[in-house]
């Protein structure tokens, strides 16, 4: 077990971290003009609240984890004393907060995909734009959300089977004694905890372990098509239906969003990863190990607005001339608010 002082002051200061990005990073996008960013200034709020909720959720569980050979168990350090069945929902909104960021990254790609390549179903949505893409966004996010809802009822909820399995792991890592105090959780056993059974797979388990990760899999195929086919469009295509000024703006939300897809796969899905294969493939790491993995998930939520920050020069602009203004003492408060409302501007005809 970390101690939990380290985890507690981890967890603190990642939340305030996230908060402060996302804040600035929301504030900068709401007043920043950009006719080459448009609506996809909307999709980059969205992503920066979902990683409020995310960071919001973490603060709440300050989530700690437990492998076995066979499974692996996930509750909150800061639910302990609470009632089971606050942990464990905290677990369920948890995870549910935490894997919309696939889905909502998938929609950048897919945002991203229909206006630089134009494809000829984006004709449908010419009229009343914002109307259908919002739709189809809550219809989808609704549909994903309902599926990892079913994922955790099937295959991770808690039951008299799992709580005895685990109940030496808790106690002997952790010092929790689950026979004599209540504690909420969500759990997985994959096969058979016997030695004399060792290949009998848990039939919910499995069910709910190909639910999750069929859902991760479906963002996974997105991202990589849109990926493909806007890189052909801006490298080879040459197409004529953006301007060279849009191209280029677009060359630099794409490498956001690439950035975006490779740091959340070091911190997030990689280490979440290594929580269903480690007890899948029978291999124990019981102890520390689980609890590195969950908490390496907080620091995507902080550093994603920063990344945006850095790639969209439009943005990245603003901040310059902001940080110029406020330190030179030579600049008086309209001359500041002239700055800060005309970087957007200038961005746009400036070259990295």
């Amino acid at each position: 077990m970390i101690p939990l002082l380290i985890h507690q002051l981890f967890t603190y200061g990642v939340f305030i971290l996230s908060l402060l990005t996302n804040a600035i990073f929301i504030w900068i996008s709401t007043t920043t003009i950009s006719d080459q960013i448009g609506r996809y200034r909307y999709l980059m709020i969205g992503f920066a609240a979902m990683d409020v909720l995310v960071s919001i959720t973490h603060l709440i569980l300050m989530p700690g984890i437990q492998l076995t050979s066979v499974g692996y168990i996930f509750f909150g350090y800061h639910m302990v004393d609470k009632p089971a069945y606050m942990g464990s929902w905290a677990g369920i909104l948890f995870v549910i907060f935490f894997y919309q960021t696939f889905i909502i990254l998938a929609f950048h790609y897919i945002y991203r995909y229909a206006i630089v390549c134009d494809p000829g179903w984006r004709k449908i949505f010419s009229r009343h734009t914002t109307f259908w893409w919002s739709s189809i966004a809550t219809i989808v996010q609704l549909l994903y959300t309902f599926g990892y809802f079913e994922a955790v009822q099937i295959g991770f909820m808690p039951s008299e089977y799992k709580k005895a399995h685990y109940h030496s792991v808790l106690v002997n890592n952790i010092g929790i004694d689950t026979s004599r105090s209540e504690l909420g959780y969500l759990a997985i056993v994959f096969r058979s905890p016997d030695p004399s059974h060792p290949e009998i797979w848990q039939k919910d388990a499995v069910i709910g372990i190909i639910i999750a990760i069929g859902l991760f899999g479906l963002t996974a195929v997105v991202i990589i098509t849109c990926s493909i086919l806007i890189l052909f469009q801006l490298r080879v295509a040459k197409s004529r239906l953006i301007s060279s000024q849009m191209r280029t703006t677009q060359h630099q939300l794409l490498k956001a969003l690439m950035v975006q897809t490779v740091i959340p796969s070091i911190f997030s899905y990689i280490p979440l990863g290594m929580v269903f294969l480690v007890p899948f493939m029978g291999f124990n790491l019981t102890g520390i190990y689980g609890d590195l993995m969950i908490m390496s998930t907080a620091i995507f939520p902080a550093i994603d607005p920063i990344i945006m920050l850095y790639f969209v020069r439009s943005y990245r602009a603003r901040i310059a001339y902001i940080w110029r203004a406020l330190n030179n003492p030579h600049i008086n408060q309209s001359q500041v608010e002239h700055l800060t409302q005309s970087a957007s501007h200038v961005s746009e005809f400036r070259r990295s």
